[in-house]
């Protein structure tokens, strides 16, 4: 069964197999996780998601639905560009269930046992926290098989804080980060 936990925290510190990312339908990396990503790690994952589109004829990709990348510089296996709002940045249960339906596939696909996921839809996008929880409670659920672990990653105290209580999550802090763990030795 996959565990899910929740994580108060910088989302590209995660140590993980893959990264489900938030993106908007244009594919631009210009906020949020994808803004993030741009800064830390350069153009390339711009450039290849660009031009996935340009391949596929499209000039955007529809809510629900997601793009997975290489690791574009990374520490990642592959990353999932989950589209969970439209053009106008609104969004509802059945883009998010999708999105991230789509990402962890397509991540399973890349052989990654590990995910942190952006809470999607969430930061400019407009979903309050109950409708986010009945967005993944259905997910939470369902068995991922060769997924170990899915682990919600948010900066907003107030949203992880609310996952937590209203889904019985853990909030797994140490086995998170990349870097030196913390010695507990005493």
């Amino acid at each position: 069964m996959t565990r899910w936990c929740v994580s108060n925290a910088n989302i590209l510190d995660a140590k993980a197999d893959g990264l489900i990312c938030s993106a908007n339908p244009n594919l631009n990396l210009s906020g949020g996780v994808g803004g993030a990503f741009l800064l830390r790690y350069g153009t390339e994952m711009q450039d290849f998601l660009y031009g996935q589109l340009r391949t596929t004829g499209r000039r955007f990709i529809e809510p629900g639905n997601s793009v997975t990348a290489p690791p574009c510089g990374s520490p990642y296996k592959a990353i999932a560009h989950a589209v969970a709002i439209d053009a106008f940045y609104d969004t509802n249960c059945d883009f998010i269930r999708a999105g991230y339906s789509n990402a962890i596939s397509q991540l399973t696909a890349a052989s990654c046992r590990t995910i942190v996921a952006a809470c999607l839809a969430c930061g400019y996008g407009r979903c309050s926290i109950a409708d986010f929880i009945e967005a993944i409670e259905p997910l939470i659920a369902k068995p991922y098989p060769n997924v170990d672990t899915v682990t919600l990653v948010t900066t907003n105290n107030e949203l992880a804080d609310a996952i937590v209580r209203s889904l019985s999550l853990e909030s797994p802090l140490a086995p998170l980060y990349n870097g030196a763990e913390e010695d507990t030795d005493v």
